[in-house]
This record gives structure tokens, sequence and C-alpha cells, in this order.
């Protein structure tokens, strides 16, 4: 049976247990499915539980489907080495489930492993020399490990306490599997990404890093043969899983220098927000929070506004609290920001993407055409970014303006102390975006301040550009009930870079989705959540 149940922000485990007693007049054994603050009303935060007496895990289900589909295959899948391109949350999962059928899988990656990538970013950050396969975007973990380790999803999939179980086993917290925000912050996700590919190459998986995707060989039957690096070809390929992620470009030329079908898609482009932390918390938890809720964690915030007539929409996404803001550029031709936060929340600052969507017509009205429409816009505008305040050839210093003076279309002077962990430079974004979203985000900021009183005012809110990386352009055609390309019988586009996700859980499960898939082309078997999902993304 499930329940709910409500109680004021200060409890301790006692008081649950007797508020499950009273609501249901028994004593009884019980797990928590799910837990949220609800900071609605000041001055009565409560937290809200989502409760069941029934204590089967639901993550034996899953692993006792993987051991009757790895006796089903019989030992045949042992022969059977299917690549995967990507190191981020879905080609980690994608090979870590074949794994788990038995198959020996190959995981290239084009960047370092985590210890070396780590000294990489360090490098960046401190003085400017940015690596092309080792930055934030790239390099073992994917760019979810520089994204404040987020692990809320809005799908719906019975692998999701899979995926948070396999998280825990790798040191993350056991709460991950019910809190209603999971997070691990960078530092934490990060250790629990090295662990499990630590543990991956202990096991016999082949993860072959600083090794470029080149391309592939057909053989007369529309099936890939051969995979090529730049170190060689690996031969008698049986599936090639595509979990490069949404900034790999290369790999988006050569799809469509191959005839790989592939569509435009809508993504989203803007600023990234930061405020104080410590306003952010008085917007949300009022003035008076630090003497009635001693020890509250950081605040975050979700926002959203549409216009549906005008086809417009600007949310936030990815709000990182007590956070940094970060470069992101993948190479020295633009610049690029996001967002993290470590797994105390401690930071200074609080920051998210504010950003607004961008549609074909939109493209068009642009002059932009065709499939890659989004991407020219995309590297566009992050080179006029990077020229504002870059000498050419340098990507280090990041833009920035104060929201204030972003909503009257002036420019900042200076800016004030900020979060970010390279140089930053005041610039006139507003002057730097096309007027559609420009508008879009002005239109935004003055509804999120209606909601959140002082979210636009004051000289310490700042934003800083370009958030453009928040989803693919593309979107790689498959198949929705196989997962398969119909160019190609056993290609599988998987998780961000392929359109079909859009944070590190979704993408996790789309990884374990496309396994799932092949194996059962093998003779396993594919329950109906294998099924395609066009609405993968994590509005978070």
């Amino acid at each position: 049976m499930r329940f709910q149940l409500s109680l004021p922000y200060h409890h301790d485990e006692e008081d649950l247990r007797a508020a499950v007693r009273r609501q249901l007049g028994d004593d009884v054994t019980f797990r928590i499915l799910k837990r949220s603050i609800d900071a609605r009303q000041h001055g009565n935060i409560r937290v809200d539980y989502s409760l069941s007496t029934d204590l089967e895990d639901p993550v034996r289900d899953i692993q006792a489907q993987i051991a009757s589909q790895r006796n089903a295959l019989s030992g045949a899948s042992a022969a059977l080495r299917p690549v995967i391109v990507g190191s981020g949350p879905g080609g980690i999962f994608c090979a870590w489930w074949l794994h788990l059928h038995g198959f020996r899988p190959v995981l290239l990656e084009q960047g370092p492993p985590m210890r070396e990538r780590i000294r990489d970013m360090a490098r960046f950050m401190k003085r400017g020399e940015l690596h092309p396969r080792s930055n934030i975007c790239f390099g073992a973990g994917g760019a979810g490990t520089y994204s404040d380790g987020k692990l809320i999803t809005r799908i719906r999939s019975p692998y999701i306490p899979f995926v948070m179980q396999t998280f825990v086993d790798y040191g993350a917290p056991e709460n991950i599997r019910y809190l209603y925000n999971p997070h691990l912050g960078s530092n934490r996700i990060r250790q629990c990404m090295t662990r499990m590919l630590d543990d991956m190459l202990q096991r016999g998986i082949d993860i072959r890093y600083d090794t470029r995707f080149t391309g592939y060989a057909e053989g007369e039957d529309t099936r890939i043969r051969t995979v090529h690096t730049e170190h060689g070809e690996i031969s008698d390929v049986p599936a090639l899983f595509l979990a490069t992620g949404h900034s790999a470009r290369d790999v988006y030329a050569l799809l469509r220098a191959r005839g790989v079908e592939m569509g435009l898609k809508e993504f989203a482009m803007g600023v990234r927000v930061e405020h104080p932390a410590e306003a952010v918390n008085v917007m949300q938890y009022g003035r008076k929070y630090r003497m009635k809720y001693k020890g509250i964690e950081t605040a975050q915030y979700r926002l959203a506004k549409t216009w549906k007539e005008e086809k417009r929409a600007v949310y936030s996404f990815c709000m990182c609290p007590g956070g940094y803001v970060l470069n992101a550029s993948s190479d020295t031709t633009g610049v690029v920001t996001n967002g993290m936060s470590n797994y105390m929340k401690s930071g200074r600052f609080s920051n998210a993407a504010i950003v607004v969507n961008v549609s074909a017509e939109d493209l068009a009205t642009l002059g932009y055409d065709g499939v890659d429409a989004g991407l020219l816009l995309q590297k566009e505008l992050e080179e006029r970014f990077r020229a504002a305040v870059n000498a050419p050839g340098n990507c280090s210093v990041v833009p920035g303006q104060r929201l204030p003076d972003f909503l009257a279309g002036s420019a900042s002077a200076t800016l004030a102390d900020s979060s970010c962990v390279n140089p930053v430079a005041p610039a006139p974004l507003h002057a730097l975006f096309p007027a559609f979203i420009t508008d879009g985000l002005r239109r935004g900021f003055q509804s999120f301040e209606r909601r959140m009183h002082g979210f636009t005012r004051g000289n310490e809110a700042k934003i800083f550009g370009i958030e453009s990386r928040t989803s693919s352009p593309y979107r790689i055609a498959r198949d929705r009930e196989t997962l398969v390309s119909p160019a190609l019988s056993n290609l599988y586009p998987v998780g961000e870079g392929a359109g079909f996700a859009g944070g590190i859980t979704s993408a996790a499960i789309d990884g374990i989705r496309a396994a799932q898939a092949w194996i059962a082309t093998l003779g396993g078997t594919v329950d109906g959540t294998v099924r395609d999902m066009h609405d993968t993304h994590d509005y978070s």
C-alpha cells in the first residue's frame, strides 16, 4: 500500500514512524519512495513523503531479469564484442548492461581517464590552456561529471531504481534512491564514475581511453562490420552504440557524410544567471529562515514561462545551488558556459541556466535552413561571445553582464564578485543574441521576478554566456521499437548526442534500453520499457 505524509521541516525518524502509526493505526514496516521539501509557505516549510508498506525492492526484479536473459543466451554472448563510443552515462550504462549479460564490450573514449581529465581541467581554469579532448564536454565520465551530478529525471522507467542503486554501489549516498532532487555534486559523481570505470576494467570490459572513433565499414547487408579508430580497426563488430554526447560535432559530420538519417531537433539557448546563495535562500525560504529552519539545505528553484500563441518558452535548467559557473568550451573557436555544484552545496553563489527555445521557424527566420541549421547557429553565437572578450585563438575569458543592465539594454562597466572559476569580463550580452532570444530572456526574467521577488534586482545578480549546449541540435533517426538506425541494422544511436536524453539519469537509461534492444535480437526478451520515448529531457 502506498500513502502520503507531510511533516514539519524539523523532525526525526521517530517522528516519521509516529506519523505512520497515526495514519495507519498500526506499527508497520515501510520504505520511503520519495522525499521532497515544500517551501511554498515560508512560515511553515514541510517535508512531504511518499511511502509504501510493500518492501519488495524493484531492483531485485531487474536483477532477476538479467539472470534469466543471461541464461537464455547460453554462453553465446562471451564471443560477441559490441562497441560503444563515448564514456558518458549513456555509454557507461550501456557497456555495464552488456557486461552483466555476459558480453565483453569495447568502450571507446576520445579523452583521458578521470584523473588526467581533472588535471587538464585545472590547467584550463588556471592558465587558459584548453585540451580539445579533455574538457568539460569530453573525457571519462562525459559532460555530466562537470555539471552538478544531478540525477533528477522527468521520464518514467522501471530502470531508474537500477541506475540509482548502481550509483549507490559505487559510493553514492543511499538517499538518492528516494530524494525528489537526488544530487551527488560534481565531486561525488566523479568519484562514483571513477570507481565504476575502474571496476569495469577489472571485470574485463575493454575501455580504450585517448582513442577517437573515426568511422566504420559496412558489409553487403547494411550492417557495420568494422569500426575504425585513430589507432586501428576493430573487426567482427556485432553492434555499434553511439553515445557520444551533444558536443561531438565530428561524429555528426561523419554520420551526415555517410547518409545516416538525422533531423533538426528543437533545442534552447540563453545565459547562466547567478545570485548570492543567501539571496536565493531568502527568496525561497523567507527572511527569517535562519532562525526557523536551522541547517536547511541551500535553496533551489525551477522556473518556466510559456507563451503558447507565440510558441515561445523560457525556463531554468540545471540549477546549481551553492555552485560555480564554468567555461565549458570544447574548442578555441567559441565560448560556452555551464554550471556545477559540489555535494555539500556550500559555495557563496547559486546559478542556473535560463534558456529560450529555438525552433525550426526561428532558424529559418535567421536564414539557417536544413538539418545543420541548429548547429550553425550554435557555432556562430559561441564565436560571437568568444570574440566579445577574448583575443583571436583564445576562449578562456567568459563574458558577463549585470542582470539589471541586461534588462535595461546598457553595458556593465564592471562585474561584481562571482563564482566563475575562469576569468570573466563585461560584455553587452543583450546585443550578442538574436532579438528573439534577448526578448525572450527579458520577458522570462520579468515573469520570474513576479514569482521570486528580488530575482532581477541588485547589482549582485549577474548573467554569463553563452549557455548553448543544453541539448543536441539533432535527432539521429532510430526505430521506435527496436531503437536501431534505419540506415544500418546494427547501429544504435544513444543518449543526449542522439537527441533521446537530457541528463545523467535519462542518458543512462537510454544506454540500458539500447543494449537491451540489441540483446532481444539474439534471443533475449524485450519488455515494454524498450519502446522509444522522444520526450526524455530532464527539465531540472
